[in-house]
């Protein structure tokens, strides 16, 4: 795989990137709104969490899915969103997924039930998880190989922008209206995305007449992982484990293992298994999958966390979250043009030990602290907590991103839906213990800060898969540097 990379390198190294225009910068804005779209739904639902339990009679058992279930979707879409970049067209799959996403949208906003909130959240993800797939692959068709690395690097930086719309107009909506109006806000801005796309986006890419789309392969998982999912969900209303429980786990996992099996037969997996049996590919998938089930759940539940340990309203609950997105965006910004000096292992470990600081400090539940005499209101006190793991996120996102696609740059596509998919999947999981482990505590505010501490710890498994992931930034710069040596001799 070495090889393979390597030698992938050398062939892009050949050809000329294009230079950066005013028409490069355009079709990096559109892309980027369809990605800060998906950024905004993401944060304004985790504020809403509190009240659509109450405007739907819930409970947060079910109300969990409406997080999960998108997440999964995502999953599953992922991987086939990356082929169908490659094999489509990235135009055409982009404005497809910017028509479900904000037709689905547009239906969350009017679901007369959780159960039908659920739904319409699925087919908002179909759309959702084309996104990062085709627009990492125009990104890079469009920037090139000598610029892919910096532009895809500031992907990073438009979720943080999302996560500062998100929240706070998402806590004033809801104070000001009610959850359903957080789902319209995402209409008009599909709408003003689709007519850009439409003018700005380059029509590139291979299209095939028919290609074999795995749909057996994406029963199966989604079968093991909604089977899985809904076995905590019978768990979690109940007080003890039943035979339900046991039935539903075991036809998940028989699932995943059929899933598996078929995946190594079939001509045109939906995961090519070959690719995880190489070391570099496994390690990274590794760390996508550990780092969305420790890491994702903490990010959604804090809205959740500020709501009933601190008692903040929506808009409180939604402004905590945006020093932590501002922070993000500009350490984002300058990591991903220091990738080639620092490479990739070291700023992947250090933002995975800032989020464990943080995942600790905010798990104490201090209230109305004091520093020097001089009183800290509780929203200050826990935005500067998560402040901190903004800025783990932002030092490590860009290096694992571009980590994963450097294992197979001419595949971006297909790598970045890979890459999502275990991430995301990680992250389906982890919410789902998350949402498990409350529903068994009577204080759920203080069941999550043990929540919390517990990941702080657990989050530092992440580390170990890191030091088998190739550093390619790193190696690039050291061929640079003996490069110029010998030239100075």
């Amino acid at each position: 795989m070495a090889r393979l990379a390597s030698d992938s390198t050398a062939i892009n190294h050949n050809v000329d990137s294009p230079a950066i225009g005013p028409k490069q910068i355009a079709i990096f804005v559109v892309v980027s709104l369809a990605l800060l779209m998906s950024s905004i739904d993401s944060t304004i639902v985790s504020v809403g969490l509190p009240d659509m339990v109450v405007g739907l009679h819930t409970n947060l058992i079910w109300i969990g899915w409406v997080i999960t279930a998108y997440s999964l979707m995502q999953a599953i879409i992922l991987p086939m969103a990356g082929k169908l970049s490659d094999d489509f067209g990235r135009k055409n799959l982009f404005l497809v997924a910017v028509v479900l996403f904000t037709v689905g949208s547009m239906l969350c906003a009017i679901a007369p039930n959780v159960y039908l909130l659920i739904f319409f959240r699925v087919i908002q993800a179909i759309g959702g998880g084309a996104f990062m797939p085709s627009a990492a692959g125009i990104v890079s068709d469009v920037f090139g190989e000598k610029n892919r690395s910096t532009a895809i690097g500031l992907f990073t930086s438009v979720f943080p922008i999302g996560g500062i719309i998100g929240p706070n107009l998402g806590g004033w909506v809801i104070d000001a209206f009610s959850w359903r109006a957080m789902f319209s806000i995402n209409v008009p801005i599909g709408i003003v995305l689709l007519a850009a796309g439409v003018f700005v986006l380059p029509s590139g890419g291979r299209v095939a007449a028919a290609r074999s789309i795995d749909l057996a392969g994406a029963g199966l998982f989604a079968t093991g992982i909604i089977a899985v999912m809904y076995g905590m969900t019978v768990w979690g209303n109940e007080a003890n484990v039943s035979l339900q429980v046991f039935i539903w786990f075991i036809v998940g996992l028989v699932s995943l293992m059929v899933f598996i099996r078929h995946e190594g037969k079939t001509r045109d997996p939906m995961i090519d298994l070959r690719l995880l049996r190489e070391r570099a590919f496994f390690a990274a998938n590794l760390y996508n999958v550990l780092y969305g089930a420790l890491v994702f759940g903490f990010f959604s539940f804090i809205p959740l966390y500020a709501t009933y340990e601190y008692g903040m309203s929506a808009s409180a609950s939604g402004f905590i979250l945006t020093p932590r997105a501002v922070l993000m965006i500009a350490v984002s910004a300058i990591s991903s043009f220091l990738l080639i000096r620092f490479g990739y292992r070291l700023p992947m470990i250090l933002g995975i030990v800032l989020v464990s600081i943080s995942l600790f400090l905010v798990g104490q539940s201090w209230h109305n602290a004091t520093i020097f005499g001089h009183g800290i209101s509780n929203v200050v006190l826990l935005s500067t907590l998560i402040m901190i793991s903004g800025l783990g996120v932002g030092v490590g996102g860009p290096a694992a991103n571009n980590a994963a696609i450097e294992l197979m740059p001419e595949a971006v596509a297909r790598i970045t839906g890979l890459r999502s998919m275990f991430r995301t999947t990680g992250g389906v999981l982890g919410t789902s213990v998350i949402v498990l482990l409350l529903a068994h505590d009577k204080n759920q505010g203080e069941g999550l800060a043990h929540i919390f501490i517990g990941l702080s710890f657990l989050v530092l498994l992440v580390i170990p898969p890191i030091f088998l992931i190739p550093d390619g930034a790193r190696m690039r710069h050291k061929a640079v540097d003996m490069s110029i040596d010998s030239g100075v001799e």
